[in-house]
């Protein structure tokens, strides 16, 4: 039983994305293999009118210290703004928090639309 145990701690620790960037190709991979995977959008309402990715939690930079606990810390959180920037801010504070599995998503939303979505608009 112990070991049992132990492999399942350790298949679920292999499932982890361990580091703390990703580009939006492997992320698009991982999304294909896992579509309940947790994106964080930390953009604000107006942006997110523009473009989003459906099934990404939305949390707005000013909301995060208040709704933080809403995300699971077991799992990865990709975090995503409009180009990397807010969303590394988000990924060091969330990591201060206790959320290590934190990732930041490399050029945000207007690489995925760049990139991998093009229906996506651009802004």
């Amino acid at each position: 039983m112990e070991i049992k145990e132990h492999n399942i701690y350790y298949i679920v620790n292999m499932s982890l994305y361990n580091s703390s960037e990703i580009t939006v190709h492997k992320l698009n991979e991982l999304r294909e293999e896992d579509k309940k995977i947790q994106i964080l959008d930390v953009r604000e309402d107006t942006e997110r009118d523009h473009a989003h990715i459906k099934g990404t939690i939305h949390i707005k930079l000013s909301e995060i210290a208040n709704r933080y606990t809403e995300l699971d810390g077991e799992k990865n959180i990709f975090v995503m703004c409009h180009t990397g920037t807010r969303s590394q801010v988000v990924c060091k504070w969330l990591k201060s928090k206790g959320f290590m599995n934190c990732v930041n998503v490399l050029g945000g939303i207007d690489a995925w639309a760049a990139l991998i979505d093009r229906e996506i608009r651009r802004y």
